[in-house]
């Protein structure tokens, strides 16, 4: 007898045919791993999907794969401040006689940080858990303070003494994900555009600076880490 390949043609239609649908009904309603790789990462990892996965600790590995990316930048030439990471915007702040610019991240944008000017890192300092009753915290009665609606909020940030004075580079994290990684010890001189670390989830990054300088990126503005100027020609005080 022979071989019917036609018949083997249809039944392995049939089968693949049955492992989607039987994969779609599993994610849904988050996309099958048929229509996944055709989605732009908001659409390919839903926010609400990738929540479920930090809550369970079992996040995908492709989308882990896609969080830990880690481009490279052109970094502008000269004296020209950068952004330190990639994010939008939220707001800009002048409290104590210091300037302060808060990006906001979400979920699908890199999470590696870079230097906005180059600097000599004095130190490091960690807030805890809940920051919301240290009253050392000059932000801590902001109106639209950025670390409001964060469940147990945590943030550490590096002091950094600049040809422009002493600046600091603050990463936030909230309850779900609450590592902060820097990767250079107290000490290090970096250059402008420099890697100095990277949260893992984290949402909220602030760059303080003396008030004689006034950031000159807007609110709502998205930028990008290395390589969008959030101050030109700044004036140098050594």
């Amino acid at each position: 007898m022979s071989f019917d390949w036609v018949l083997l043609i249809q039944l392995t239609i049939i089968v693949v045919c049955l492992f989607f649908l039987i994969d779609y009904a599993l994610r849904f309603p988050f996309p099958s791993r048929a229509v996944a790789p055709f989605l732009p990462p908001m659409k390919r990892w839903p926010v609400e999907q990738l929540w479920k996965w930090v809550e369970d600790g079992s996040p995908d590995p492709g989308f882990l794969r896609f969080f830990m990316r880690d481009p490279e930048r052109r970094i502008p030439p000269g004296d020209d401040w950068i952004a330190a990471v990639d994010g939008t915007v939220l707001a800009k702040l002048t409290r104590d006689r210091r300037n302060f610019l808060v990006i906001s991240l979400n979920v699908w944008d890199v999470h590696v940080g870079r230097i906005p000017f180059p600097g000599i890192i004095t130190g490091y300092i960690e807030h805890g858990d809940i920051i919301d009753s240290d009253r050392s915290d000059p932000l801590r009665d902001e109106p639209y303070y950025f670390l409001r609606g964060k469940r147990s909020p945590k943030q550490r940030y590096m002091e950094v003494q600049t040809d422009y004075g002493l600046a600091r580079i603050r990463f936030i994290t909230s309850y779900l994900s609450r590592r902060i990684e820097f990767f250079h010890p107290v000490g290090s001189h970096l250059e402008k555009g420099q890697r100095i670390g990277r949260m893992l989830f984290g949402s909220t990054c602030v760059i303080e600076v003396d008030e004689d300088y006034a950031f000159e990126a807007k609110e709502g503005q998205r930028v990008v880490a290395g390589e969008t100027i959030i101050l030109k020609n700044p004036k140098k005080k050594l």
